[in-house]
């Protein structure tokens, strides 16, 4: 077998295993990217809990506590706005 043609060879064995490394490392970050979509998720289910809670608060809120209340809810909103804004990338 001729230099060249061994060099090649080993060439492509460097070169199928690096794309096997590659490949184990773009599942291995596919994972880790749904992991983290997954908390993202759940957090945004907990923020929506919460504003429909606050807004059943608010409707049965008099005049001077809802001020207070629309203060939480807008922190809330930009909370579920956050959320909504890094799963959707």
């Amino acid at each position: 077998m001729s230099e060249k043609l061994q060099y090649a060879q080993q060439l492509e064995a460097k070169i199928t295993d690096a794309k096997a490394h590659l490949d184990r490392l773009k599942t291995e970050q596919k994972e880790a990217l749904m992991a983290g979509q997954h908390e993202e998720i759940e957090n945004l289910e907990k923020y929506l809990d919460e504003a429909n809670i606050s807004l059943k608060g608010l409707t049965s809120a008099g005049e001077d506590a809802w001020h207070s209340l629309k203060e939480d809810i807008d922190r809330l909103l930009v909370s579920i706005r956050e959320t909504v804004d890094k799963l959707l990338g």
